[in-house]
C-alpha cells in the first residue's frame, strides 16, 4: 500500500451513475416508504385481529365453564356437609346461627 500513489487518480470519479439517478430519488424512497408502510398496517391489523379472536375464544371457554359448574343443586350441599367432621359441622351451625342474611 506505501508504493500505491494517489495523485495518480486526481479528481476523477471511479464509478458511474445514470444521468436520472439524482432526479427521481425522492420518488424511489418514498415508494419504499409507503410501501414499507402498507406491510406493517397489514401485520398490525393481523395481530390486533388474532388477539381479539383469542380473548373471545377465552371469554367464551370461562362463561361456558361456568354455566356447566354453576347447577349445584341441594343435593351436593348437603352431601359435602355430611363428609365434614362432627366438629366442622358445628362450627358452621354455630357461625351462621344468627346471620341475619341467611334467617330472614
Amino acid at each position: 500500500m506505501d508504493s500505491y500513489n494517489f495523485d495518480k487518480i486526481g479528481k476523477k470519479m471511479p464509478y458511474r451513475v445514470p444521468d436520472t439517478f439524482f432526479a427521481d430519488v425522492e420518488e424511489r424512497i418514498m415508494a419504499d416508504v409507503t410501501l414499507h408502510k402498507k406491510k406493517h398496517n397489514l401485520l398490525k391489523f393481523v395481530i390486533r385481529s388474532t388477539g381479539i379472536a383469542a380473548m373471545l375464544a377465552l371469554f367464551i371457554a370461562v362463561a361456558a365453564t361456568m354455566m356447566l359448574s354453576s347447577n349445584t343443586d341441594f343435593y351436593d350441599i348437603a352431601q359435602a356437609f355430611d363428609d365434614l367432621s362432627e366438629t366442622d359441622q358445628s362450627y358452621i351451625i354455630e357461625s351462621y346461627q344468627d346471620d341475619i342474611f341467611i334467617n330472614q
